[in-house]
């Protein structure tokens, strides 16, 4: 098992999905991780890593919709008042 799977990889790198709807791409790239792992393309190692890059990318996606969207936190969002 050399490296990570090349189709995942491309899928990974699709910015303009990624950004368009985070979900939609991360659940494909979960799927397709998954799917590495059954057919023994991946170690599990290399399983949780991309699963890892997958979660990471959907973050940053968000992150990017919340800059362009100006979503962001501020301090009166984040003060919980019991």
């Amino acid at each position: 098992m050399t490296g990570l799977p090349k189709v995942w990889l491309a899928e990974l790198n699709d910015l303009s999905e990624l950004i368009t709807d985070p979900d939609v791409p991360a659940a494909v790239l979960f799927e397709m991780a998954c799917a590495a792992r059954r057919r023994g393309e991946v170690d599990s190692a290399q399983l949780s890593e991309v699963l890892e890059f997958a979660d990471a990318a959907r973050l940053w996606a968000l992150t990017e919709n919340e800059k362009e969207w100006g979503l962001g936190w501020n301090s009166s969002t984040r003060r919980i008042n019991c």
